[in-house]
């Protein structure tokens, strides 16, 4: 079974995040994430929620720990990451 990341996050505003982030599908493809959902939470607006299944968690790990990565949230408003790993029992 597929080891799953619980990616939340505040967004300066969540439609350009979620422009941004469609568009960045093929770099989290290549750390081996699949993205499985998103989600937007109703009693706060620019919060964000996604939901990723991963095949090779070091892969994933090094994605999620880049300077690259942090860089471009930080420029694009994204706050209070918060990155939970799931494994199935």
């Amino acid at each position: 079974m597929a080891t799953h990341v619980l990616w939340q996050a505040d967004v300066a505003d969540f439609d350009a995040w979620l422009t941004v982030f469609r568009q960045d599908k093929a770099n989290r493809k290549a750390a081996g994430i699949t993205d499985l959902n998103v989600w937007s939470d109703p009693d706060q607006k620019n919060h964000a929620v996604a939901l990723f299944a991963i095949t090779d968690l070091d892969k994933a790990r090094a994605f999620f720990g880049s300077e690259e990565l942090a860089m471009h949230l930080e420029r694009d408003g994204v706050t209070h990451i918060s990155i939970k790993l799931l494994t199935p029992v």
